[in-house]
């Protein structure tokens, strides 16, 4: 009997064994990796610093934000500001989602710490995107005025533009190589945008004000048109050499001797004008990647942009790199322009 048992002991002990062998362990079933997301290369949205109704800036960048929404997917879009300074404030406070546009002399400013809107303290984060287009500076008046240099605005009815904007920076910078103090020296000193100059100036309440844009300013042709409806004609203001030259003695580069010619509004005669860059910009820490393909984009559609104002023309791979001076660019945009071959 204990024969048995132990037989059937050893039986069942058999059968475990054999059980135990024949079961499969259980499987632990591998994690299906995460696909690792694609490092998003730059923000889903973009606004674009532009400028005032009436000047370019809002034009060219609207076209841009066009463009940029098209093709980029991304959401995008041109805010209206007081331009220049506006927008280099607005870059600032915004540097992961906003580019702008201004005129070189502001950003030249700004690089080396001379704007009371950054309390005087240099702004290393700027880079150059583009050089869109040239900027003739207008100073605009009526033929019977009888200004015709920019001497001649002593104890006038001047506006020097909207506080902050680069035209206001153009002003101020030709002023003073003229020898003028607007606080001191105009009878009546105003601060308007284009759009509210242009008013002013049909109107009588102003004699003159300065303007920076391309040729042709809707908001200068408008009143040109406006003018001659009431009996009058525009005029522009000299700027005569020996203020070039102070100029260029204070701001090596940034102004060069132009000429506003009388077929762009249908003035007098000739005048003696000076010219300045305007650059796009953003801050150095927007990604590499996303500003090239930015920069990409843009030349790869000209002639959309081309179609949006006369001044998106002068937007070419040439004109892109025609600023020389202090403020870098950005190695995105530096990539796209050596593989265009215009980088030097």
């Amino acid at each position: 009997m204990v024969k048995v048992r132990a037989l059937m002991v050893l039986a069942l002990f058999a059968l475990a064994v054999c059980f135990s062998g024949c079961q499969q362990p259980p499987t632990t079933a591998t994690p299906t990796p995460t696909p690792t997301p694609t490092t998003p290369v730059g923000p889903s949205s973009l606004t674009i610093a532009s400028g005032t109704v009436g000047g370019v800036y809002i034009y060219y960048c609207s076209g841009l934000a066009t463009i940029y929404s098209k093709y980029l997917n991304i959401s995008a879009n041109a805010v209206q500001t007081k331009a220049s300074v506006d927008n280099l404030l607005y870059v600032y406070k915004s540097p992961s989602d906003t580019i702008g546009i201004a005129l070189i002399k502001s950003v030249d400013d700004a690089w080396n710490g001379k704007l009371t809107a950054f309390e005087n303290k240099s702004q290393d984060w700027i880079r150059v995107l583009w050089v869109p287009y040239t900027t003739p500076i207008h100073i605009v008046t009526t033929a019977d005025s009888g200004i015709k240099t920019v001497y001649d605005l002593k104890g006038k009815k001047v506006s020097t533009s909207a506080p902050g904007s680069g035209t206001e920076v153009d002003a101020f910078a030709i002023l003073s190589a003229a020898g003028i103090d607007p606080a001191k020296d105009f009878s009546v000193w105003q601060r308007l945008g284009a759009k509210e100059s242009a008013d002013a100036l049909l109107d009588g309440k102003i004699d003159a004000y300065f303007w920076s844009g391309t040729i042709p300013t809707a908001s200068v042709s408008e009143l040109a048109t406006n003018l001659k409806q009431r009996g009058k004609q525009i005029a522009f203001v000299e700027v005569p050499d020996d203020v070039v030259k102070k100029l260029n003695n204070i701001y090596p580069g940034l102004y060069v001797p132009d000429v506003m010619k009388k077929e762009y509004y249908g003035s007098p005669a000739d005048v003696q004008t000076v010219t300045t860059l305007n650059v796009m910009f953003c801050h150095k820490d927007l990604s590499e990647d996303f500003v090239y393909k930015l920069v990409k984009t843009t030349f790869e559609h000209l002639d959309e942009l081309y179609a949006v104002h006369p001044a998106a023309k002068q937007t070419t791979l040439e004109n892109a790199v025609l600023y020389k001076g202090n403020v870098p660019y950005h190695p995105g945009a530096i990539k796209f322009f050596k593989e265009k071959g215009v980088w030097k």
